[in-house]
C-alpha cells in the first residue's frame, strides 16, 4: 500500500521531513478553525430558529453567513483532508501497480499529486485577481437595509485554503518522487 498521510511520507531528508511535519501542523490548525465555523453555524442556526419560533424574530443574514461560511470552511479543510490521505480519488489503479511494482506506485501517485499542485496552482493564480477585486472595491453580500457583509473575508480563506493545499500537493509529490528513487537506488544496490 502506498502512504497514506503526510506524516507517513518519511524521506530521510531531514528538511523535506521537517516541511512536511510543519504543513502537517498548518493544516490540522486550520481544519480546527473550519471545525469551529461548523459549530458557530449550528450555533446560529438554533439562535434563528429559536428566535423565529419563540419571539416571531429571526436573526437578519442568517442564509448570507451560512452561504459565505461552508465555502470558508470547505477551504480551511480540504488541506487537511488531502495531509490524511482522506481525499476522495479512484486509487484502484494505483494500489493494484503498487502492489506489484511499489517504485512504480510510487512515481505514478507522485505523477497525479504534481498534477493535483498544477490544478491548485492554476486556481489560486485564478482566485487571487477576485480576492484583490473584492477587497479593492469593498464587494458586499445582502441586502441594504437588512443585513450587509464583506465578501473579501472568504475569498482571502478561499485564497489561503488553496495555496495550502497546493503546498500539500507539492510536498506529497516532492516526497512520493523521493520515496521512489530511494527504492530505485536500494534494488539496485541489493544484489
Amino acid at each position: 500500500m502506498l502512504p497514506a498521510t503526510l506524516g507517513e511520507l518519511r524521506t530521510g531528508y531531514r528538511p523535506v521531513d521537517l516541511a512536511a511535519r510543519l504543513l502537517d501542523r498548518l493544516t490540522v490548525a486550520m481544519s480546527v478553525v473550519g471545525t469551529l465555523g461548523i459549530l458557530a453555524i449550528m450555533v446560529l442556526i438554533a439562535c434563528d430558529v429559536i428566535g423565529r419560533g419563540m419571539f416571531g424574530r429571526p436573526i437578519m443574514g442568517v442564509p448570507e453567513i451560512i452561504s459565505m461560511s461552508i465555502l470558508g470552511i470547505v477551504f480551511l479543510q480540504l488541506a487537511n483532508t488531502l495531509a490524511r490521505g482522506k481525499l476522495t480519488r479512484a486509487d484502484a489503479l494505483i494500489n493494484q501497480l503498487a502492489r506489484r511494482a511499489p517504485r512504480a506506485g510510487l512515481f505514478v501517485d507522485a505523477v497525479m499529486h504534481a498534477a493535483g499542485a498544477l490544478l491548485t496552482g492554476v486556481l489560486v493564480t485564478a482566485f487571487y485577481p477576485l480576492f484583490l477585486r473584492s477587497y479593492g472595491r469593498n464587494e458586499t453580500v445582502g441586502t441594504v437595509g437588512q443585513f450587509i457583509a464583506p465578501i473579501w473575508p472568504v475569498h482571502f480563506i478561499v485564497l489561503a485554503g488553496a495555496t495550502v493545499l497546493c503546498a500539500v500537493f507539492v510536498m506529497r509529490a516532492v516526497a512520493l518522487f523521493i520515496l521512489a528513487f530511494q527504492s530505485a537506488a536500494q534494488e539496485r544496490s541489493e544484489p
